[in-house]
């Protein structure tokens, strides 16, 4: 179990923090490779 303290809970595994440009470049490719694709994969399935 992970428990994160408010100072550190802005960092991801790596030390990157989130709200930083390469933090918010890994967070935006995750959140469309996990919808983007699938919902493509159904709507032209």
């Amino acid at each position: 179990m992970i428990i994160a303290t408010p100072q550190k809970a802005s960092q991801v595994l790596g030390g990157v923090e989130i709200l930083s440009p390469m933090g918010l470049t890994i967070l935006t490719t995750g959140i469309l490779l996990t919808v983007g694709v699938p919902q493509t994969m159904i709507l032209r399935g």
